[in-house]
């Protein structure tokens, strides 16, 4: 049986319970508040409505309850090193399905599990993806990063399902910063299109801050090719 324990229960965290669970895996889900809540209604009412949850899906507000080898830690960037902190003597693999930065540190999400979980494999997962498209089952292709690409074939195997479709690549930097940096695209895109500019000028905006991001990207020793695939052009894209 493929055990998978998920941190975060979030929408996105949320969704990948639903589909890996759906897909046959034994799923333990870690809730900071309203476990209780969701274990009963088998349903997160707040975050995620109108998704029951399949049976192979647990919900525990117990971080001890995290005993499989692969932890997915779907906790928000700038709250991450609040848990990890707590799973420091852990030995497990860690994917990060968080996106950005660390306001205080600098550190991505799988750099932040990599300094406060030291016996920790860290990896990241990240791409094109609304948490309401994954719950309901419709196909969705995101990046996963290993720099130990034997390490991210074995996760790959693991976490795809016939719906979750996952291209792998050793390029941790990239895979991050991509989906980082697009965030700041996105909010400028939202400017032009409420000030009304027209789909043209948003077009170019995308365009042009596509250019600026592979740049930045760049200077932090990210490949190309990764800025061109899912976790960077297809995440700015959605």
């Amino acid at each position: 049986m493929n055990r998978v324990d998920i941190a975060g229960a979030g929408a996105f965290g949320t969704a990948l319970a639903i589909t890996l669970a759906r897909a046959g895996a034994e799923v333990t889900l870690w809730a900071r508040a309203g476990a209780d809540e969701m274990q009963a209604a088998r349903e997160n009412t707040r975050r995620l409505p109108g998704h029951r949850f399949p049976d192979g899906l647990r919900v525990t507000g117990n971080l001890c309850d995290l005993t499989s080898d692969l932890l997915l830690m779907a906790v928000p960037t700038q709250k991450l090193g609040e848990v990890t902190g707590l799973l420091s003597d852990r030995r497990v693999t860690v994917v990060a399905c968080s996106k950005g930065i660390n306001r205080e540190t600098g550190l991505s999400p799988s750099a932040t599990i990599a300094a406060d979980m030291p016996y920790a494999t860290a990896g990241a997962l990240t791409g094109p993806s609304f948490a309401e498209d994954i719950a309901a089952g419709l196909p969705t292709a995101l990046t996963l990063a290993f720099a130990d690409d034997a390490v991210g074939a074995e996760m790959q195997e693991r976490l795809s399902t016939p719906v979750l479709r996952l291209y792998r690549t050793t390029d941790l930097i990239g895979a991050e910063v991509g989906g980082g940096l697009k965030n700041v695209i996105a909010i400028a895109a939202g400017v032009v299109s409420g000030a009304g500019l027209g789909e043209s000028a948003r077009a170019a905006l995308l365009a042009r801050g596509f250019a600026e991001m592979r740049r930045v990207a760049a200077a932090w020793g990210a490949r190309d090719d990764t800025l061109a695939g899912l976790s960077g052009f297809g995440d700015l894209v959605l």
